[in-house]
């Protein structure tokens, strides 16, 4: 009883501290309320209708879905943990946070509220997404109206028990969250592909959930329920478990990162949540071998010396490999989709090798400090995400032309993701944003300086994203891509150095 009278004291004071009055939950009710009528329900009536095509709906109500959304709920759960070590879902201000670290009150209660906050988020976004499919099912006359309403309660489970994972990786090590998100990454591929193999794990049980025209896998919904009910048991301990200083550093980290993203320094938030090296500091990375080996052997080194990174990368390219090569085997109309998923993961995934590129852009404005030239620096620190390339990007995408297709494809899938990595060159370049971007540009229709701000920040990602929905046209063939590609990349590689020009 003292505890949750000093918690009641403790909440009440820090009400009083932010002094928010009714009328200004009152105006965010509305805005919430107006963007949801003006802007989510016109969103949602496309993402529906787009769904119910017939294009679309040959892959989603197609006999291998059910297994493809195993897996990719298998690989969320196994994301949600490793996240949990970045951004636990019992996380508040640092105020707050040092409060909770250095008090006697169990954390089963100070950091309830939080955690309850957090998973509400994600269930609300999952059942989101969860509706917008099955309505287009049901709008197609693929299923009835009781699974559609099956499939969705089963999604609201699979949310909680998906919180509650995100909450193990919070509460447990660095090292352990590592072990648990790789048990179940493969065991959720693992029983997608094996016969009989959804029957035993939970992300299977949504799949039997599926909207279909067929009858309801209602022991699966059940089983899946009571799971839920025996895992919210474990929540108050999970909770307990949560270390102070962790804790605190969490929240001074993403802290950190919203005042550099309200400045407009995306690089500086993104360097909050790099991970410190935690392995190999006895690994040698210099050797007495030619400058091209010392260069590639360095790059890897280094990035191993993270091994959560590399890792995540490898899959990464793995799944974009397989995604850019797959935009011959599904309908023209949704070739678009695969080919801007694989080059986005592709752009996002080459940034871990790309360390040496940043360091040559720094060193670039002074006296060379390994006797040779800033284009040979760069050509040497790009043997490390080439060589990523070919192996993990050509092995994704054998792997869709193994399941339908073409080997030309897969060559162009191979080429683009060197493209990429002429793209990430540029980026390294850009330096520092211009002061005079923060200006205000008063027009009739607002103020302007945001819109340049964020293309300044994210220009190679457009770059990429256009890129990759070129790659999708059907007017394009694949030997005109092939050749038109290294045009591309010397376009970029020009631009990259009018940057060191200009930093210099």
């Amino acid at each position: 009883m003292a505890s949750n009278s000093t918690l009641r004291r403790l909440r009440r004071l820090r009400r009083d501290r932010q002094a928010q009055s009714e009328s200004d939950l009152t105006y965010v009710i509305y805005v919430s309320v107006m963007l949801l009528l003006i802007v989510g329900v016109p969103i949602i009536r496309t993402a529906v209708l787009g769904l119910a095509t017939p294009d679309v709906l040959a892959l989603v109500a197609g006999p291998a879905a059910p297994a493809v959304l195993a897996a990719i709920t298998g690989l969320l759960f196994a994301a949600l943990v490793v996240l949990g070590r970045t951004r636990g879902p019992a996380l508040m201000d640092p105020f707050r946070s040092v409060v909770v670290a250095s008090n006697h009150l169990p954390r089963r209660h100070t950091l309830r509220r939080p955690f309850l906050v957090s998973a509400s988020q994600l269930v609300v976004a999952l059942a989101a997404v969860a509706l917008i499919l099955a309505s287009a099912l049901a709008v197609a006359g693929a299923a009835t109206a009781l699974s559609v309403i099956a499939f969705v309660a089963a999604t609201v489970l699979i949310g909680i028990f998906a919180s509650i994972a995100w909450l193990l990786g919070q509460s447990v090590s660095t090292q352990a969250s590592q072990r648990v998100a790789a048990v179940l990454a493969v065991v959720s591929l693992g029983t997608a592909v094996i016969p009989g193999g959804l029957v035993a794990t939970p992300w299977g049980w949504i799949a039997l959930l599926y909207p279909s025209s067929a009858f309801v896998a209602w022991p699966a919904l059940g089983a899946l329920a009571a799971l839920v009910i025996l895992a919210a048991f474990a929540i108050p301990r999970l909770l307990d478990s949560i270390r102070g200083p962790e804790l605190t550093a969490q929240a001074q980290r993403w802290s950190s990162a919203a005042t550099f993203s309200a400045t407009a320094d995306l690089a500086g938030a993104f360097a909050e949540f790099r991970s410190l090296p935690t392995v190999g500091r006895r690994w040698r990375a210099v050797q007495n071998v030619p400058t091209p080996v010392v260069m590639f052997v360095r790059d890897l080194v280094g990035s191993l010396r993270s091994p959560e990174r590399p890792i995540v990368a490898a899959l990464s390219l793995l799944v974009a490999g397989f995604l850019l090569a797959s935009t011959s085997s599904v309908p023209a109309t949704v070739a678009w989709a695969p080919a801007l998923l694989g080059g986005i993961f592709a752009f996002l995934a080459l940034g871990v090798w790309s360390d040496g590129f940043r360091h040559a852009s720094d060193t670039a404005v002074g006296v060379p400090l390994y006797g040779f030239g800033v284009v040979k620096e760069f050509a040497l620190h790009a043997t490390l995400p080439a060589v990523g390339v070919i192996v993990f990007v050509g092995s994704g995408a054998l792997a869709a032309s193994v399941a339908g297709a073409s080997l030309l494809s897969a060559a162009v899938a191979v080429a683009f993701a060197l493209f990429v990595i002429t793209v990430r060159m540029m980026n390294a370049t850009k330096g520092q944003m211009p002061l005079e971007l923060l200006a205000p540009i008063p027009t009739a229709a607002g103020d302007l300086s945001g819109m340049l701000i964020v293309l300044w920040q994210a220009d190679a990602l457009l770059l990429i994203s256009v890129a990759s929905i070129v790659l999708a046209s059907t007017w394009l063939s694949a030997p005109l891509l092939l050749a038109t590609l290294p045009v591309a990349s010397t376009i970029v590689l020009w631009l990259a150095s009018r940057n060191i020009a200009a930093a210099r």
